[in-house]
């Protein structure tokens, strides 16, 4: 029986479905502003039409146990009768798995910031929110972030946050001129916080993705984050180009139960 992978982002829906071949297929993408309040009824079509077994939706979230406590880059939060996880969870559970690493912090980098931490091959949550490093605190300037805090990287860095600070989309940004997103003061802080994360935990590797974080330079990402960190942490970090790779998490997890 086939698993039905869901990732709802503050930008983006993505549906794959994972075959009892273990190939992934690519069912459908929307923008979250257009369909989030139909998402239950699409998930619903979805399991009829391909006899789903089990559905997993992987949410740009806060989840404590079992429940969203609060989605600040959705615009409104949808209520659902499936397992659900954490978006930037699900994206480093499935890269753990493709790239190998057992012990490793998975970075999105789309609308905001999002990660996740998979130790011993499992995803780590600590009491449900553990590795919101998009909500570190990084300033003194009181800039507001979309969750109602202050300083945080995510208002700093990530996809609202370059389109307030230049006036354009990160997407355009790379394509008009690439050097402009390393001057932005939040890709220093995003590399500040990474090797803080590494020196913290001492992971493999770092794993960096999502429509913004899969355009960075990441000779650049290596350099910026060897600055903030002693020599003995030598993490391997990498990009991954998948857009699907968080609906690719969420299906999976969705097979595991």
């Amino acid at each position: 029986m086939p698993f039905l992978g869901i990732d709802i982002g503050g930008t983006n829906i993505d549906i794959v479905l994972l075959e009892d071949s273990g190939e992934f297929r690519h069912l459908q993408s929307f923008k979250t502003s257009d369909k989030i309040s139909e998402i239950s009824e699409i998930i619903k079509d979805c399991e009829r039409r391909y006899g789903i077994e089990r559905s997993c939706v992987g949410v740009a979230a806060w989840i404590r146990d079992g429940k969203i406590v609060k989605a600040p880059n959705l615009p409104r939060v949808p209520k659902f009768d499936w397992l659900m996880e954490n978006d930037a969870n699900c994206f480093a559970f499935y890269t753990s798995k493709k790239l190998g690493f057992e012990n490793m912090l998975g970075i999105t980098v789309g609308t905001g910031i999002g990660s996740g931490i998979v130790i011993g091959g499992k995803i780590y949550r600590g009491r449900g929110l553990a590795s919101e490093i998009g909500h570190v605190v990084v300033g003194s300037s009181g800039r507001k972030c979309v969750c109602g805090g202050k300083d945080h990287l995510e208002a700093y860095f990530g996809g609202w946050a370059i389109k307030k600070e230049t006036g354009k989309e990160a997407k355009e940004l790379f394509k008009l001129d690439e050097s402009k997103v390393y001057e932005i003061k939040g890709f220093k802080e995003f590399c500040r916080v990474i090797g803080f994360a590494v020196m913290l935990m001492d992971f493999e590797a770092v794993i960096i993705g999502g429509r913004i974080g899969s355009r960075l330079d990441i000779a650049r990402v290596k350099k910026e984050v060897g600055n903030y960190l002693m020599p003995e942490f030598n993490p391997k970090i990498v990009s991954i180009n998948d857009e699907l790779a968080v609906a690719k998490g969420a299906a999976m997890l969705a097979k595991e139960g």
